[in-house]
């Protein structure tokens, strides 16, 4: 073990931990129907892992209609989480950290009332949560990977970040923490400028205990 050591897992949330693309792809296609919108879901699906207002002004859909989208997104999103499904072995990876004194925490771009919503509808034990409203600038900017270190009273430079999105990577390499691509999540990278890669959660007890 070396003078540095992992003391918090920080997980981004959909692709990672949850399954929520079924979901996702309905929610998308019934505001494509009830606000007219032209970008289909693969073009939506390219900005997975952005806080949901910049998705929409990367489709340069209007401002006015932004709030109302929102919205309704989230609730046809909310109306459909029995389609979400837990990934493998996230439950014991987090028994594992618990067991090991390693804290965790959630830094996602869904918004509180859905994340808090699926926390509590897989009974997920996560230290803390950190959504897009407690923060002034969301991924890729480091602000929330600080915001949960300060949460956790845990230094960056402890804390090892799992992601699946270029946009995750890019949150570590601004925030200088560890990092982990999930490759069976939304966004498999074929080259990684910054930290490695797992295809399995359970990987990621063999980093910590090689660490």
């Amino acid at each position: 073990m070396g003078k540095k050591k992992i003391s918090s897992v920080l997980f981004d949330f959909d692709g990672v931990l949850i399954d929520s693309l079924p979901a996702m792809e309905i929610a998308w296609n019934s505001v494509m129907s009830k606000f007219k919108v032209k970008n289909d879901f693969n073009q939506y699906r390219k900005f997975i892992g952005l806080p949901f207002e910049k998705i929409l002004k990367e489709l340069n859909i209007e401002f006015a209609n932004r709030n109302l989208i929102k919205n309704y997104y989230s609730k046809i999103s909310c109306e459909n989480i029995n389609l979400i499904k837990l990934n493998p072995y996230v439950k014991i990876l987090l028994f594992w950290l618990s067991r090991n004194s390693i804290s965790t925490g959630i830094v996602t771009s869904k918004d509180k009332l859905r994340t808090n919503e699926l926390i509590e509808y897989f009974q997920l034990n996560i230290h803390t949560i950190v959504t897009p409203e407690l923060t002034n600038l969301g991924k890729p900017s480091s602000e929330p990977i600080l915001y949960a270190a300060k949460k956790l009273n845990v230094s960056v430079d402890q804390i090892l970040f799992i992601g699946d999105m270029k946009s995750d990577m890019r949150t570590a390499i601004n925030s200088k923490c560890f990092y982990l691509h999930y490759m069976n999540g939304y966004q498999p990278l074929k080259e990684h400028a910054y930290g490695g890669q797992i295809n399995s959660l359970l990987e990621v007890i063999e980093y910590i205990e090689n660490f």
